[in-house]
């Protein structure tokens, strides 16, 4: 668990990161004293839809208002909802009412009862307000999760997408509330984490403590507040993967058999919970495709591989599959509305529509020859002489490597003397490459 922060007063970054939204959007405006991000007045009116919860899962949910997404966002401290005054004063008084407007909250005690009270009290005052609860995870199961239900974590940020694009064609609150629902019913989602993570502010976990993992261990379905999750195993990657694709989509468990995909039409999403390099988001996407295309038969016609949901900086990810179903409104289908533009900065999905639907197969093959005529210098070459040569010269490489790591750590990065190490042991290791170099290169050289 990383508990080093540059900033370590909650309050002063939470409320310095909702200003950075007006300095990477200028379309959106921030109330500082309720911590609302709302569009800015002077765009068509239409059907506004407003989010929020607590504060650490950025992009979520700030840098997702914007053209085409969110109207706006109301955020509470770090893993606490907003309260019930600051969401009313959104929905009464920081977005265009006219055409009707619907609130989206995930599944949490806090964020359900406050945005609720500020429902009601517009309701009441007048206001045409209609709001969705998001409930995607299977971590935790029926059993476990009672009356409760299904946690929100990162497929709503699909429903957020999906509604918004609809909500800027013009359509009505009727509309947009029914896809709203109809998405997140066909969403299901797990994460995993390497580690719980740390909360800037707070003192550091006794390292003895549940709330730290074991070496090499993994919490399978953890949430995006440290909540626990199915359990905890220590597993690599494909198995890791295997079991939460079986939480997915394995029908026969009854305990989380929430939804039945469609493996003709599937929206996957692979959302970084903050913490992994992008390289290693890319490989654990590459894991996820294989093994659904597989052991399901499930090629998804859009993924979505990036950091849409955080949680700070958790060492983890999760999956989330969208079963892409008929709207039965008349207008443009879900896959048009996923890919529909916006102007929001936490949205990341640069691939067109166009480039997709392509499934374009083609490649580049041949070598790198330019097809000149090779002109001879004339100059005459012993080739076991120089083969000899090259092999004492490689095998002096390999005697050196520790010189020129050592050298490199200094100036670079440390890397290069074991990679000129693998090279020349590769070479030295098989006779059958020295002597195709060799062949290669006098010509090259213009040799004889």
């Amino acid at each position: 668990m990383a508990a080093k922060h540059f900033i370590n007063d909650p309050t002063h970054l939470v409320n310095t990161a909702l200003h950075a939204l007006t300095l990477t959007n200028p379309s959106v405006a921030l109330d500082v004293e309720n911590k609302i991000v709302y569009r800015r007045p002077g765009h068509t009116s239409q059907v506004s839809i407003i989010s929020g919860g607590g504060s650490g899962h950025e992009p979520s949910f700030g840098a997702f208002v914007g053209d085409g997404l969110l109207s706006a966002a109301v955020a509470g401290t770090i893993f606490a909802s907003p309260s019930a005054e600051q969401i009313r004063k959104a929905v009464m008084s920081r977005v265009d009412g006219e055409k009707g407007i619907l609130v989206t909250v995930m599944n949490y005690t806090g964020d359900v009862l406050n945005f609720g009270m500020a429902v009601e009290k517009a309701k009441a005052a007048g206001l045409q307000v209609e709001m969705l609860v998001v409930g995607d995870d299977v971590g935790v199961g029926r059993i476990k999760a009672g009356k409760v239900g299904r946690r929100g974590i990162a497929g709503t940020v699909l429903v957020h997408k999906i509604s918004g694009a609809l909500a800027a064609t013009g359509a009505s609150v009727e509309q947009v509330y029914k896809v709203a629902k109809l998405t997140a019913d066909n969403i299901v989602s797990v994460g995993a984490s390497l580690d719980h993570v740390h909360v800037p502010g707070r003192a550091p976990p006794d390292p003895s403590s549940d709330e730290t993992l074991a070496t090499e261990e993994i919490e399978i379905g953890m949430g995006i507040h440290n909540e626990p999750g199915s359990g905890r195993a220590k597993v690599d990657l494909p198995e890791l993967v295997k079991r939460m694709l079986q939480q997915l989509l394995d029908w026969k468990d009854e305990d989380r058999a929430f939804l039945r995909v469609n493996s003709n039409e599937v929206v996957l999403l692979i959302n970084n919970l903050g913490g992994l390099s992008v390289l290693e988001l890319g490989g654990i996407t590459a894991e996820v495709v294989d093994q659904l295309e597989k052991d399901y038969n499930i090629r998804p016609v859009r993924i979505l591989a990036g950091t849409y949901m955080t949680s700070l900086n958790g060492l983890g990810f999760s999956i989330s599959i969208l079963n892409v179903v008929n709207t039965d409104i008349g207008g443009p289908s879900m896959i048009q509305l996923l890919d529909a533009p916006c102007e929001a900065v936490g949205w990341a999905a640069p691939i067109r529509k166009e480039t997709w639907e392509a499934k374009s197969s083609q490649t580049r093959d041949g070598d790198a020859s330019s097809g000149a005529e090779i002109k001879l210098t004339g100059l005459k070459l012993d080739p076991e002489v120089t083969k000899s040569a090259l092999t004492e010269g490689l095998e002096r490489l390999v005697a050196a490597e520790p010189d020129v790591t050592r050298f490199d750590t200094v100036v670079g990065d440390g890397d290069c003397g074991i990679g000129l190490k693998r090279g020349a042991e590769g070479m030295v290791d098989n006779s059958r490459t020295e002597i195709r170099v060799l062949e290669n290169l006098i010509p090259l050289l213009g040799l004889s």
